[in-house]
């Protein structure tokens, strides 16, 4: 048969309840330092600093071995055996909570250098990769016609053409078409730039031809002047 437990007492109970509401706790001032010693152990960092911000009395007795332990898990035993060492040298003992915060405020000092010098770091080379790009972006060449292989534009361009036999080829179908435009031009401005010439009737004279035939006769009268059309008259079958 199994052993009878128990009962747990009132105190036991209550130490258990406590614990379990740690998160609640704040002021502690009215429990004895025999039930902190079972309670505030199980203490988290948040909790303790939170507990003894909140109690008025010294609670260095219960929670100074705490705060070595917490000094311990956050900074490591090298730290700590450098803290205890130095306390022995100079004959000062400090309490273990003033010893994690002077530490932790001198790693956040430490961390905000490092992180200071890195940002300072990363903003001189963007502003280097910044400058960089601007350069490439407004740089103007000291000739816009020079080509990728040197010398000027259109020196390269003729004689990539003369060394392709289908450019040649085209290029001398565009020097045709452009002569034969340009001549073209010059015929339409040299027309329109000729007086135009005016004929009176005066000026006319017009010449009469008949021609027999067996069984007509044609008479034609044809003008001497200019730009005259030559008219038939008087055709007339005989019979």
């Amino acid at each position: 048969m199994e052993p009878e437990r128990k009962p747990l007492s009132l105190l036991e109970l209550c130490v258990r309840s406590a614990v379990d509401n740690l998160r609640y706790m704040n002021s502690v001032d009215n429990l004895e330092m025999g039930l902190l010693k079972r309670i505030l152990p199980h203490c988290t960092l948040e909790q303790l600093t939170h507990i003894e911000s909140c109690t008025q009395m010294d609670l260095t007795g219960v929670t100074d071995v705490l705060w070595k332990r917490f000094f311990q898990r956050e900074f490591g035993e090298a730290d700590m055996n450098v803290a205890i060492k130095r306390m022995k040298e100079s004959g000062v003992r400090y309490k273990w909570k003033k010893l994690f915060e002077a530490k932790t405020e001198k790693q956040k000092q430490v961390e905000q250098r490092m992180s200071a010098g890195l940002r300072n770091k990363y903003e001189a080379a963007n502003a280097a990769k910044q400058s960089k790009q601007i350069k490439v972006c407004t740089k103007i060449p000291p000739n816009s016609k020079r080509s990728f292989w040197g010398g000027s534009g259109s020196s390269s361009l003729s004689n990539s053409s003369y060394k392709s036999p289908i450019l040649k080829k085209a290029r001398m179908e565009v020097d045709s078409r452009a002569k034969m435009q340009a001549a073209i031009q010059r015929n339409t401005v040299a027309r329109s730039s000729q007086p135009a010439r005016l004929t009176f009737p005066s000026d006319q004279t017009s010449r009469t031809t008949t021609i027999h035939r067996p069984n007509s006769t044609i008479t034609i009268t044809k003008p001497t002047g200019p730009n005259r059309p030559m008219q038939k008259q008087n055709t007339r079958p005989k019979f």
